[in-house]
């Protein structure tokens, strides 16, 4: 990363630009599945692998996040080994069109050789697509989703979401500082002290009249959830969004949905029959 700075003029009738290049450790990335990875040939098939290839021990509660975690980790070696870089995937199948088709410059090319260039014809096409599902994703905004991405105001807003998301550092004291455990440190004790329970939220409810429930709507509150329930209610949330810290959205769930659901269902089962979602974040 290089920072900037813009030194005192004094007599001069220009500043003087300092150019720093600094490397700061911010810690490993926060997982997020991409909806790119959805429109890869054989992603469902290997997830469906995976999956069933893990064994969890405890509530059902348990053994799904346990699951997801290490889906997670297998998520990560799969981008990094499989799906690849998309970048440089153009510039390499360009590169091979282009040496195809300075060879149909100087002869013409037989037969196997046109059908060649007519597959890497078609896996351009389909790693733009996985590109600009990329863009769509990282823009999160709604008036892109069906867009053009080939415009300076698709990246000007992609560029100044990542600069106004991003947190340089952090005010401590009346100083301003920049190192990333400082950042981290200040950023914990602050979420701490936001969603920090206190014993009494001075609450009387003593004078307040509630309505009541007909026995009938009230039996059915606590029937037992059905599939089709569920799956409604995972249909009716906005893809790209994420039910939880995990990093997994809706579009991911429901593309997955028939490998997920038996543990979905159960885990759902078991919070209905207890009443309790065990702290399992870590």
């Amino acid at each position: 990363m290089c920072k900037q700075y813009v030194q005192r003029r004094e007599v001069s009738n220009h500043s003087a630009l300092m150019i720093k290049c600094v490397h700061k450790d911010w810690g490993p990335k926060p997982f997020r599945s991409i909806d790119a990875w959805l429109l890869e040939t054989g992603f469902s098939g290997m997830v469906e692998e995976k999956w069933r290839s893990y064994e969890g021990q405890g509530s059902a509660i348990k053994v799904l996040k346990d699951k997801l975690k290490l889906l997670k980790v297998d998520l990560k070696i799969w981008n990094k080994d499989v799906f690849g870089n998309l970048d440089s995937s153009k510039q390499s199948l360009l590169q091979d069109m282009e040496n195809l088709d300075c060879q149909d410059n100087q002869e013409c090319l037989e037969e196997s050789q046109r059908k060649l260039r007519s597959d890497l014809v078609r896996k351009l096409w389909e790693v733009d697509a996985k590109i600009e599902s990329l863009l769509r994703q990282k823009a999160r905004a709604n008036w892109l989703k069906f867009g053009d991405s080939c415009t300076s105001f698709f990246h000007s807003s992609l560029r100044w979401r990542r600069i106004r998301n991003e947190v340089k550092g952090v005010e401590v004291g009346g100083v301003r500082c920049e190192e990333p455990s400082t950042v981290r440190l200040e950023a914990k004790k602050l979420f701490e002290s936001r969603f920090k329970a206190i014993k009494d939220f001075g609450l009387r409810l003593e004078a307040v009249e509630f309505k009541f429930l007909l026995p009938d709507v009230s039996r059915s509150m606590i029937e037992a959830f059905t599939e089709e329930e569920i799956k409604k209610a995972v249909w009716q949330c906005e893809g790209t969004k994420s039910p939880g810290p995990d990093g997994f959205n809706f579009n991911f769930i429901k593309k997955s949905w028939n490998t997920l659901k038996p543990d979905f269902i159960a885990a759902l089962k078991c919070f209905q029959e207890t009443g309790v979602i065990p702290m399992l974040h870590s």
